[in-house]
């Protein structure tokens, strides 16, 4: 685990960041900077596997060190807020899968003030023909940490040419991921929705209209599904990495005023 404090000046709350497939952290600091200004410290890091962080590249033994990675971010910050102040958890895409999968066995879950997911890895685009899931099953007991490409170019991630330059030449961003990985995440997708009930506190999750990487129609069904208190909006037009589209300004100030809302 590698992790990373952008503290705020004028501190009235907390946000706890979990990145997405292949990245870092260092890619959300326009986040961090609009969080900052706006009250909220940001704790975050970079998952095992990636970034900064020690473990074999793009893989995991288990979904678990994911979870237990956001649980140590998330514990820092509601032992340094002390209760005092809100804390919320923010995940995008592969982060909104751990954010979520991690609220639902947090047992001190109500502490926090809300969760937030961008594009979040529900089901995946991509539909597996039958036979590759079988080779896949084949391969996790026989050679768990091959690894193969992601599928995922700098086109997908966003519209501006120059989120897509940077993506392409970041040399912390690692392309591939392993066959457990790839395993470790089909179970996790199946008890998020298995658990959805667990989410009983205030959710927003803002999904990108023209993703080619996360099902849109899967993530709504999946919001439908947490109940009232989960507000879901589909943004047209968009490409799968919202926070980092033309749009982002407008997009953060909605997450900011809806954490505003929630305290």
């Amino acid at each position: 685990m590698f992790k990373h404090k952008w503290p705020s000046q004028n501190q009235r709350g907390a946000v706890v960041l979990v990145h997405g497939t292949g990245e870092h952290h260092g890619r959300y600091e326009h986040v961090a900077a609009y969080l900052n200004e706006q009250g909220w410290t940001v704790y975050t890091g970079d998952l095992p596997g990636w970034g900064r962080a020690t473990g074999a590249r793009g893989h995991i033994d288990s979904f678990s060190q994911y979870i237990e990675t956001a649980r140590m971010w998330t514990e820092e910050a509601l032992k340094d807020i002390s209760g005092e102040y809100p804390v919320f958890i923010m995940g995008h895409s592969l982060g909104g899968l751990i954010a979520a999968r991690f609220v639902q066995v947090f047992e001190r879950r109500h502490e926090l003030s809300g969760l937030i997911l961008t594009s979040p890895c529900m089901q995946l685009k991509l539909v597996v023909p039958e036979w590759k899931a079988q080779v896949a099953r084949w391969l996790d007991r026989v050679w768990p940490t091959l690894t193969i490409p992601n599928g995922i170019t700098p086109d997908m991630v966003s519209r501006d040419e120059q989120v897509q330059a940077a993506y392409k030449s970041d040399p912390l961003n690692y392309p591939k991921v392993s066959v457990r990985w790839f395993q470790e995440l089909e179970r996790a997708m199946t008890r998020a929705w298995e658990e959805r009930g667990k989410l009983d506190i205030p959710v927003l999750i803002m999904q990108a209209g023209d993703d080619t990487i996360i099902n849109a129609d899967a993530v709504e069904r999946f919001a439908e599904g947490i109940g009232p208190h989960a507000t879901f909006q589909r943004i047209a037009g968009l490409r799968h990495e919202i926070l980092n589209e033309p749009e982002r300004d407008k997009i953060l100030r909605q997450i900011g005023e809806w954490m505003n809302e929630k305290i």
